[in-house]
């Protein structure tokens, strides 16, 4: 699977009375693949996996993977806090036809590193799809550290890894250990140009949903620092906490609305879009309208 490119974790919109919304996940779908989208992961960490129960999960997925039709790869986001519901969801994503998987590692259960390796090698040999890996510590506990990695590296579904855990200096140690086994796959959003620029050629982010222009712009060298200087303070309020909920209003203010999130997290009050407004308008044509 080519991971070249900027793939998108789709949020999921919900309706007035919080039901998952069908309509606009397949409006939205298409407004992403029209700006140029070059994959997208359903039911990731932006779409709040973590609050479908399974039904919805099946609902979403299906509804982006009949939208997409083959048109860009489809992964399917796997973050069961145990093997048993990882495994169900790995085989819930072959059975709805997507083109490969993201996992993550177990939230809340501190794995080791041979058991987290263990967890994945079981998660993939039931599903058989390409699989990138994602590392986010904050959110799970525990990293994809050098030991578990070494235990994974020659599995040959592990394609990739999102790296999200902060490190910068983890890149160069990705890059020399695991050259032509794991591929870097971006996983920041104001740090970006450090993976570009030390190679990396995949972006999988958030904030994609909202600014796939900008992102384009960042991984092509010609524009990447006139595109990451007029986005930066953007990205680094919305990476300062409430992610999904900024995330989620700043597309509202580009013309695609779905505010609405799913408890325990809270939609983003009045004051807080304005302050996105302002600095949508700084960034000027990087940041246009989606629709």
């Amino acid at each position: 699977m080519d991971l070249s490119g900027v793939h998108v974790p789709l949020v999921t919109p919900f309706d007035g009375n919080g039901v998952v919304d069908t309509k606009s996940i397949a409006h939205i779908t298409e407004v992403m693949i029209a700006n140029g989208i070059s994959g997208i992961v359903a039911a990731g960490t932006t779409g709040e996996a973590y609050a479908l129960n399974f039904e919805e999960r099946q609902t979403v997925i299906d509804t982006i993977v009949k939208q997409v039709h083959g048109r860009v790869p489809v992964l399917a986001g796997v973050g069961g806090m145990s093997t048993k519901e990882a495994i169900k969801q790995a085989q819930l994503a072959l059975e709805l036809k997507c083109d490969g998987l993201m996992v993550a590692a177990p939230a809340y259960v501190l794995p080791t590193p041979t058991e987290l390796a263990n967890h994945v090698t079981v998660v993939l040999a039931a599903a058989k799809l390409p699989t990138v890996l994602y590392d986010y510590p904050a959110r799970t506990g525990v990293p994809f550290d050098q030991e578990t990695l070494d235990l994974l590296a020659d599995n040959p579904l592990v394609i990739g890894i999102k790296e999200a855990s902060g490190d910068l200096d983890r890149i160069p140690m990705l890059n020399q250990r695991y050259a032509g086994r794991i591929e870097i796959v971006c996983g920041a959003d104001a740090d970006s140009p450090s993976f570009f620029n030390a190679g990396a050629t995949s972006w999988i982010g958030g904030m994609a949903n909202a600014l796939p222009k900008a992102h384009f712009g960042i991984l092509d060298p010609a524009t990447r620092s006139e595109a990451h200087a007029a986005v930066l303070p953007l990205l680094e309020h919305i990476e300062s906490g409430r992610y999904i909920a900024k995330t989620k209003a700043l597309m509202g203010l580009l013309g695609l609305p779905c505010s609405a999130t799913r408890g325990p997290l809270a939609e983003l009050e009045p004051a807080g879009v304005e302050t996105l407004r302002t600095l949508v308008a700084q960034a000027g044509d990087w940041v246009p309208s989606l629709v």
